[in-house]
């Protein structure tokens, strides 16, 4: 018996088929839409990976070092302030060290309305250098001047291998054209600043590292002699469009555990006197407070310039939602909730799908019809013979 194809089991099935495929194909199918910043970002990434090639060429790579950067330190050094066994410690100094965090950076950056010609105080420590390269590669790709203080102690699993503590690391990238700023001044750091919680044989080695770089070592005889000189270096405040600390010195922070619960990010200088604002829950937030209203930090909020604190940096990342940058299985370069929204439905994939399927339906209709014509024609003849 004739059959045309359009009723044709084995064509209905195949139709059906194709049509549950694109039917999958546009339930699947997903729009990436770029964040506005998203060049800065991939300019600030390229110039970290950079850094990075130069510093691993010929630094020792630490089995802990997920990314090979030879940003990740050792357990304990004479140069080492304080030691963790913590293995959230050790996650945070490894996110640090991804080049993505970069572009995290930059966030912080739009975030504290920075622009291209703009001047920002740093503080960094020795314990986050992956996190001070993440800084200083922002700074170059949004054309931002960077003016530093250091402080050279580092904890654990931070620049603290001999020979490559964290001037070293900043002399290498300058020596090697990637940035173009150092240092002005460093202070010891650890406990109060003045290396408190190092040997004697400690404080000389990061002395002899400051002197070898001919800068200004900072070491007073007290903790707020310390701040006051660090605030002097900087000079007029005012020309200041952020404050950035990296990590937790005491000149920068205050003394005390107190710095321990300081929410990382943007903090805006209206909010200064907030507790709840400032610090994570504790319930000696109040006497934090007090010591925090003695550091750097406090005095640039005091002069209505926004803080950007990168510190706590797991829970930083949490609180901004890029808590996937502290997995190595996620953290992709260039890639994820940093660099682009994602939203259901691709409308490329959907008019593809419709052209398909209407493209599909035709030719089967078409052909069918000309069948059927073609049939009647062998009718009629058969009919008139």
């Amino acid at each position: 018996m004739f059959r045309p194809q359009i009723q044709k089991t084995q064509v209905l099935v195949i139709m059906a088929l194709i049509s549950t495929c694109l039917l999958y194909f546009v339930s699947n199918s997903k729009t990436y839409i770029n964040n506005f910043n998203v060049d800065k970002k991939h300019l600030a990434v390229n110039i970290m990976k950079k850094s990075i090639d130069i510093i691993n060429y010929d630094n020792e790579i630490s089995p802990y070092d997920v990314y090979r950067t030879g940003l990740i330190g050792k357990k304990n050094s004479d140069i080492t302030t304080i030691q963790s066994t913590d293995d959230s410690f050790l996650e945070s100094k490894i996110a640090t060290t991804s080049p993505n965090f970069s572009a995290f950076v930059i966030d912080l950056f739009e975030e504290s309305n920075l622009q291209q010609g703009d001047t920002i105080a740093i503080t960094m420590t020795g314990s986050f250098p992956g996190a001070n390269i993440a800084v200083l590669s922002a700074c170059k790709a949004m054309e931002i001047y960077p003016i530093i203080i250091s402080s050279l102690g580092a904890s654990s699993w931070g620049a603290n291998n001999i020979g490559q503590s964290w001037l070293d690391i900043e002399n290498k990238l300058n020596e090697n054209n990637i940035f173009n700023y150092m240092s002005l001044a460093s202070s010891i750091g650890g406990e109060n600043d003045l290396g408190e919680n190092l040997t004697d044989k400690g404080i000389e080695i990061i002395e002899d590292i400051i002197g070898k770089y001919d800068i200004n070592l900072i070491n007073e005889v007290n903790l707020q002699e310390n701040i006051l000189k660090k605030i002097n270096l900087f000079g007029d405040l005012n020309k200041f469009a952020a404050f950035v600390n990296i990590g937790g010195n005491a000149s920068s922070l205050g003394q005390g555990k107190g710095k321990n619960y300081i929410r990382g990010g943007v903090i805006n200088p209206l909010l200064k006197d907030d507790v709840s604002e400032i610090f994570y829950f504790n319930e000696n937030n109040d006497n934090f407070l007090k010591e925090f209203k003695k550091s750097i930090s406090y005095n640039f909020l005091n002069n209505d310039i926004p803080l950007i604190n990168i510190k706590n940096i797991n829970l930083l990342l949490k609180d901004y939602g890029m808590e996937y940058l502290l997995n190595p299985d996620l953290n992709e370069i260039k890639k994820g909730k940093l660099y682009y929204d994602i939203e259901k439905f691709n409308l490329v994939t959907i008019w593809f799908a419709l052209i398909i399927s209407i493209l599909m339906s035709l030719s089967v209709g078409v052909y069918s019809h000309y069948e059927i014509r073609k049939k009647m024609k062998e009718d009629e003849i058969d009919s008139i013979i």
